[in-house]
C-alpha cells in the first residue's frame, strides 16, 4: 500500500473510499489526481477499468490508478490517500457496486459480459 497527496478538494472527508483517477493534459503539461465514486471507462469500448490508460480526448489523457481511502485532510484541503489492496480492495469494490473489477475476476481480465 502506498500513500499520496491529492487535491485540494473541499468535498473529501476522512474515511471516504473511491476510485483514484489521474487526468493529464498533454500539451500544457499538468496533471491532477482526483477521487471519485465511479471508475474510469475506456474511451472506445466504454468498459469500466480499475487501473490503466483509458484514452485521450482534446489532449487530456485519463488513467485509472486503483482505489484509495482518505486518511488525512490538510488545512488547505489536500488529502492524504492510501491505496487499497487485498481484502480491503475487494470490500471497497463491492461497496461501490463494481465487484467485477476485482483484480482476479474474469471481468478484470477483459472478458466482459454484454447485457
Amino acid at each position: 500500500m502506498s500513500a499520496k497527496w491529492i487535491g485540494p478538494d473541499e468535498n473529501l472527508t476522512i474515511g471516504e473510499i473511491g476510485f483514484l483517477v489521474r487526468l493529464r493534459q498533454e500539451i500544457e503539461g499538468w496533471e491532477r489526481v482526483i477521487l471519485r465514486d465511479t471508475p474510469v471507462y475506456t474511451h472506445r469500448s466504454r468498459q469500466p477499468l480499475l487501473e490503466g490508460w483509458c484514452g485521450s480526448f482534446n489532449n487530456l489523457s485519463t488513467y485509472g490508478e486503483g482505489m484509495a481511502k482518505v486518511e488525512r485532510i490538510a488545512r488547505n484541503g489536500r488529502a492524504l490517500v492510501r491505496t487499497l489492496d487485498g481484502d480491503e480492495l475487494v470490500a471497497a469494490l463491492e461497496e461501490l457496486g463494481y465487484p467485477e473489477l476485482t483484480p482476479d475476476s474474469a471481468s478484470a481480465q477483459g472478458s466482459f459480459a454484454v447485457p
